[in-house]
């Protein structure tokens, strides 16, 4: 496809999840409309996809690319995850399955690994501590990203997630303050992990094929 007319589909595609927030307007948020953050970033998603990767694989990329910048802007400003993005997501997935993109196997490790761990950890450290590390949204968030990736690419995914929030989170109390209530938003730093490590997955093969099932 040429690389302007994936640039236009994807400013367009980014055009569609504004206005998807924007209709969803969930805790009275939406995306101002001179913040072009969401064109950009899917235009780029777009161009990359289908410059690189053969069309099935551009359109699943691209598709996870769109509906993880509408969860993670969302998930910013409100701590919230809607559901309906992440039940389209499940749809991208199963068109995956569907066309042997996503093997069932590699996407029931991912489920185990994206949401039945993180969902153990979190209940465990509710019944010892009383305090929820990850909200059930962020759940439903692994359990997408682990169908998507797999387990080992969902693995590293939520190290990086972890410590890209964790580093913020430090940050953040240098400059205002330490604060141990303090809550971050893990869905931009999923987010942001889980394409960076698809996309790192693509240049350097070798590396996660020692380890992808």
């Amino acid at each position: 496809m040429n690389i302007y007319f994936s640039l236009i589909i994807g400013f367009m595609v980014g055009v569609v999840i504004k206005c998807i927030v924007n209709w969803l307007a969930i805790d009275g948020y939406k995306v101002k409309r001179t913040n072009f953050s969401l064109e950009i970033l899917n235009g780029l998603s777009c161009t990359w996809s289908f410059y690189t990767l053969p069309t099935s694989e551009a359109i699943i990329f691209a598709s996870m690319c769109c509906i993880l910048s509408g969860i993670s802007i969302i998930d910013l400003y409100t701590f919230k995850i809607p559901l309906i993005l992440i039940l389209t997501g499940l749809v991208v997935s199963l068109f995956g399955l569907s066309v042997g993109i996503i093997s069932f196997k590699s996407a029931i490790w991912g489920i185990f690994v994206g949401a039945v761990i993180p969902l153990a950890i979190v209940g465990t450290l509710w019944l010892i501590t009383k305090r929820q590390g990850m909200g059930f949204g962020d759940i439903q968030l692994g359990l997408l990203m682990g169908i998507w990736l797999g387990p080992m690419r969902m693995a590293i995914t939520l190290f990086f997630a972890s410590s890209l929030s964790l580093t913020v989170w430090v940050l953040t109390s240098f400059f205002k303050g330490f604060n141990k209530d303090r809550a971050m938003p893990m869905a931009p730093f999923l987010s942001l992990s889980s394409i960076s490590v698809f996309i790192g997955s693509f240049y350097y093969p070798n590396i996660f094929n020692l380890f992808i099932l």
